[in-house]
């Protein structure tokens, strides 16, 4: 007996898609439930002119997906399937309210080789849209353990000022005392620091209890960057003393040798007054940057582990991947 192949026609913004019904079903158990496939009362879905309208979706969305449900033999031969970033975008905007499990694994995986480049502003973003847990964590661990490359306010454009601020928020918790980052240089690797590293020789309390308007260039430095500043490659060689008082090593060096990241211009060539003693530091050495790596009794907890706690919610909504 001959096989005979039951179609269903589909309609997306102005456009009919025509897909095998097996193939929708076998990927899709919405499908049935939601008689996407069409009735036999009303014949919709059975013809061009009585199609199934898909409200809300886009027709390149559905062009992507019928791609991977309808392979060409160019694809079969080649073991891939040759579609954009854009396109396996779209695959995940349609796979998941329609339960197809395998193929949107598959859309992951494709997305993630890194032919695609996607940044850790893009794992972000992809990961809440599309629930991603992998991309959400490994974007979001990113972007807060290199601070000087994604400053919160450019974060706010990218991912939206809730997560921006949460990202600052998580920051903050990793930066008990001062942590150094590296950051490249006209060539040389400089010791970067958030400006809470920034201290009084004479009391030991942070010189920069806010935000700190660089002296060369007059933009406002912020203390949730972690690598706002960092210690100029002509400096003296600095002295390196443990401090007991805020519990590490400490670089003793001249006000002048802490430069801006943005300007790469000392931040603060007229000195600067603590705001604790009222001691004004110039070309004395008697400020200093804390390296102050956390005590036992004040461990900084994981980034990964701040990121969950922080990210609750959207990773529960993420489900099992």
């Amino acid at each position: 007996m001959a096989f005979r192949r039951e179609i269903v026609y589909l309609k997306a913004e102005d456009e009919i898609f025509i897909a095998g019904r097996q193939a929708l079903v076998g990927h899709s158990p919405v499908f049935e439930d939601m008689f996407l496939v069409g009735n036999s009362s009303s014949g919709e879905g059975r013809s061009a002119e009585n199609p199934i309208i898909l409200e809300g979706y886009k027709a390149a969305d559905m062009e992507a997906l019928f791609t991977i449900l309808h392979p060409s033999s160019e694809d079969v031969i080649a073991g891939k399937f040759t579609l954009t970033k854009e396109q396996w975008v779209g695959v995940l905007r349609i796979t998941r309210p329609w339960g197809m499990e395998k193929v949107r694994k598959i859309a992951i995986k494709a997305l993630s080789e890194e032919s695609f480049g996607l940044t850790a502003v893009d794992k972000i973003a992809l990961g809440l849209d599309h629930k991603v847990v992998s991309w959400l964590l490994e974007g979001l661990t990113t972007v807060v353990s290199k601070a000087h490359e994604f400053p919160v306010d450019a974060l706010e454009e990218a991912v939206g000022l809730r997560t921006a601020y949460r990202i600052a928020g998580i920051r903050s918790k990793t930066n008990f005392g001062a942590t150094a980052t590296s950051i490249t240089v006209g060539g040389n690797q400089c010791a970067a620091f958030p400006l809470t590293a920034i201290r009084c020789g004479f009391c030991c309390k942070p010189v920069v209890t806010g935000g700190l308007g660089c002296q060369s260039c007059s933009k406002t430095l912020r203390n949730d960057i972690l690598g706002a500043i960092y210690m100029s490659p002509v400096t003296e060689a600095p002295k390196v003393c443990l401090n007991s008082t805020v519990g590490g090593h400490c670089l003793y060096l001249r006000a002048h040798y802490i430069n801006c990241t943005s300007c790469h211009c000392p931040a603060i060539p007229h000195g600067i007054t603590c705001p604790s003693c009222n001691h004004h530091h110039l070309n004395s050495t008697n400020v200093y940057l804390s390296l102050c790596p956390p005590t036992p009794s004040h461990a900084v907890p994981l980034t990964e582990g701040l990121v969950r706690e922080a990210f609750k919610d959207e990773i529960e909504e993420c489900g099992p991947q």
